[in-house]
């Protein structure tokens, strides 16, 4: 009798400890865990992008666009408003020798201006406009790194309603040497003079397209010293 009691005790104690070991293994499944941990890559993917929206707002208003026309062609693109009193860099290649050229302030104002100089050698034009008080951005004042994290923001020019409307695409930048930064950006529309900035909105230089639409950046060192600022 005794050695039952023992036998039911051993039982009842196994029994016991099995579900004390279960429910330990259940709560720390996270499947059943009631508290639900974000992963970190995730936490500050998701804070990234939500950076880059309030960014994009912020700094989509620096950027000018460029509709020209010459003989009997038509060329669009973007620039980028470097100073508030209207002074703006784009690619000589938006702004031909003896074209009709209209610019664009927030996509639908259109201003006067004069063409200050091209370098057709860097492809660059400096445009001052008659416009004071305009939105602008700072530049980036560290060493361009690989693997930067960066965004364009373009005027895109719509043909058949002849008006500007905003475009974004981001990317990284992939590679880096004397002559041209290279991003893993791949776009169809024009972009050419488009403004690409790092995540913090500081300017990184202005986007150029390959033969193969992948986007490259004449750095922001070569325009400044181009505009002499």
């Amino acid at each position: 009798m005794k050695e039952k009691a023992t036998q039911y005790a051993i039982i009842i104690l196994i029994s016991i400890l099995g579900g004390m070991i279960s429910g330990w293994m259940v709560f720390k499944d996270p499947k059943f865990s009631p508290i639900q941990v974000i992963n970190k890559e995730d936490k500050i993917y998701i804070q990234e992008n939500s950076a880059l929206e309030a960014m994009i707002k912020d700094v989509k208003d620096s950027v000018a666009g460029v509709q020209s026309n010459y003989l009997d062609n038509s060329v669009n693109g973007s620039g980028f408003i470097l100073t508030d009193d209207g002074l703006i860099v784009t690619l000589a290649e938006n702004i031909p020798l003896n074209s009709k050229s209209d610019i664009y302030i927030k996509g639908e104002e259109n201003v006067s201006y004069q063409v200050l100089k091209r370098d057709l050698v860097n492809n660059l034009a400096l445009i001052k406009s008659n416009k004071n008080n305009l939105s602008t951005r700072g530049f980036l004042d560290s060493e361009i790194i690989l693997g930067m994290r960066i965004f364009i923001v373009s005027q895109s020019y719509d043909y058949s309603s002849g008006k500007f409307f905003a475009s974004i695409n981001e990317g990284i930048i992939k590679s880096i040497n004397e002559e041209k930064i290279k991003t893993n950006i791949f776009e169809i529309n024009r972009v050419e003079g488009s403004p690409v900035f790092n995540i913090e909105g500081k300017v990184v230089g202005l986007a150029y397209k390959d033969v193969n639409n992948f986007v490259s950046i004449i750095p922001i060192s070569k325009i400044k010293e181009f505009a002499g600022i």
